[in-house]
């Protein structure tokens, strides 16, 4: 296994997001603007789990993700909720016809943006998320007849809830006066407690992790003031 991450991934990721705050205040300051706001959307896309997760059987291929999301704006910056899901499998590494449990993930997210720049009536967003992750397995508990001196081997898999730290890029454009049109592209780190062997003995420690994705999305806008730049 290679060193932990946090200095590959967590740092750069926590850099972004203080500088998104810094660039924010200057386009605040830049571009005052004269109402607020709300937005409502969905998107859909892929995850692609960090491959570093293979040593763990962790399936890493890029699967379909889903999101909920709600932002308040106001001229270059934005705030609000998000919410996602999507799910791969793990290999349990027992018994060979034992089913691979399927892990179902969950993320709840604050959400930050500023628009840096507006390019032929695209808006360039640079995003900062915060928020807390939730992996489930199903099945959560798989039982092997006759493991032990012939008698049944029971395996629990715990759920595991662990706070998330992102960036990203979003592109948007606003269609007619209401409907916005948005890619967004993002990277999100994560530290989960994982085991391994490692010759005759079980090594247990803290991991870094990012995952990548890619998502479009739509969103109706309501304003409260006429309509956002």
């Amino acid at each position: 296994m290679r060193a932990p991450r946090h200095l590959r991934s967590r740092g750069p990721l926590t850099g972004f997001v203080l500088l998104l705050c810094a660039v924010g205040g200057a386009a605040w300051a830049a571009d005052r603007p004269a109402g607020w706001e709300l937005s409502a959307g969905v998107a859909a896309g892929a995850v692609g789990p960090d491959t570093d997760l293979a040593d763990y059987r962790w399936d890493t291929t890029p699967t379909a993700q889903t999101a909920l999301q709600a932002l308040v704006s106001r001229g270059p910056l934005a705030a609000g909720l998000r919410v996602s899901r999507w799910s791969t499998t793990q290999g349990t590494g027992l018994a060979d016809d034992t089913p691979d449990p399927r892990v179902g993930t969950w993320q709840g997210e604050l959400v930050a943006r500023v628009r840096v720049v507006t390019l032929l009536g695209v808006g360039v967003w640079a995003s900062g998320q915060l928020g807390r992750m939730r992996l489930a397995y199903e099945p959560d508990q798989v039982v092997i007849p006759g493991a032990l001196a012939g008698e049944d081997l029971t395996v629990d898999f715990a759920p595991i809830t662990e706070t998330t730290l992102g960036a990203g890029l979003v592109l948007q454009r606003r269609l007619g006066r209401r409907l916005d049109v948005a890619l967004e592209a993002e990277r999100t780190g994560y530290a989960i407690d994982t085991a391994h062997r490692r010759g005759d003995e079980i090594v247990s420690q803290r991991q870094d992790f990012a995952n990548w994705s890619l998502r479009l999305g739509v969103a109706w806008a309501f304003a409260s003031q006429g309509d956002a730049p």
